[in-house]
C-alpha cells in the first residue's frame, strides 16, 4: 500500500528513514524535497508499507485464544511454532518446528500459560520482536502502560497510571486500577479486581475471581486463588 502526502520544504535535503510500528507493519519513509531562492517548492512523501507475518509460540489452548485476538485486530498470522508435531494445525495455520522459522524479522508471541516456562521461551529468543496482543472489546487508558508481548482480553478494564509488565496475560473481565504495577510474566485470571497502588511481582499468577485490596504488595512468583 502506499501512501501520498505534501510537505513545504525550506532547505535542500534527501533523507531515507525505516519506521517500525508495533501493529505488525514496517513503514518504509522516504523523501525528497528542495528550496529555490525567495521561494519554497512542495515535494511528495512515499510511504511503503510492508507487512510482516506474526508467529505464535504455542500450539495449545492459550495459542487458540491469541489466534482469535491476533485475528480480531486484523494481523496477519504466518503460522504457530511448537516444540514437536503433535498438533499439525491450529484452525487451519500450521504448526511449525522451532528451527523451521526462518526469519527472526517477523513478530512472535509467546502463547504459553505458565509463566516460569513463557519466561524461559523469552530468554532463550532475546533477538525475536514481540508483538503486543490487546482486543478491541478491552479497555485500557491513553494513560497505561503496556509492555511487549503481552495480551489483554476482551472486557478487561486497565485505568490511568497502570503500569503492565512484559510478556503479562490478563484476562477477560479483569480490573485493575489507578497507579498498580503489574510486573513481566504475571498472569491476572478472569474476573480479577486489583485496586489502587497494588504491586504484583514477577511471575506471579493471580487466579480467577479474586480481589486484591488497594495498597497490597504481592511477592514475586506468588500464586493467589
Amino acid at each position: 500500500m502506499i501512501f501520498i502526502c505534501n510537505i513545504i520544504a525550506s532547505e535542500k535535503q534527501s533523507t531515507l528513514t525505516l519506521f517500525k510500528q508495533q501493529n505488525n507493519q514496517t513503514l518504509y519513509f522516504v523523501a525528497f524535497f528542495y528550496t529555490i531562492p525567495k521561494g519554497f517548492i512542495l515535494e511528495s512523501f512515499i510511504f511503503a508499507k510492508k507487512n510482516t507475518m506474526l508467529y505464535i509460540y504455542g500450539a495449545t489452548a492459550h495459542a487458540k485464544t491469541a489466534v482469535d485476538v491476533a485475528e480480531d485486530l486484523a494481523i496477519e498470522i504466518g503460522g504457530l511454532i511448537d516444540k514437536s508435531l503433535l498438533i499439525e494445525d491450529v484452525f487451519d495455520y500450521e504448526v511449525q518446528l522451532h528451527h523451521q522459522v526462518k526469519s527472526t524479522d517477523e513478530d512472535f508471541f509467546i502463547a504459553v500459560k505458565n509463566p516460569g516456562l513463557r519466561q524461559r521461551i523469552v530468554s532463550e529468543n532475546a533477538d525475536w520482536n514481540y508483538q503486543t496482543l490487546i482486543h478491541p472489546k478491552a479497555y485500557v487508558s491513553k494513560r497505561a502502560e503496556i509492555g511487549e508481548g503481552t495480551i489483554i482480553l476482551p472486557g478487561a478494564s486497565i485505568a490511568p497510571d497502570v503500569q503492565i509488565g512484559n510478556h503479562c496475560v490478563i484476562a477477560g473481565s479483569a480490573v485493575i486500577e489507578s497507579n498498580t504495577i503489574i510486573e513481566d510474566f504475571v498472569n491476572i485470571g478472569p474476573n480479577v479486581s486489583i485496586g489502587a497502588n497494588v504491586l504484583v511481582g514477577r511471575g506471579s499468577e493471580i487466579k480467577a475471581n479474586t480481589r486484591i485490596e488497594d495498597e497490597e504488595t504481592i511477592p514475586k512468583e506468588s500464586i493467589i486463588d
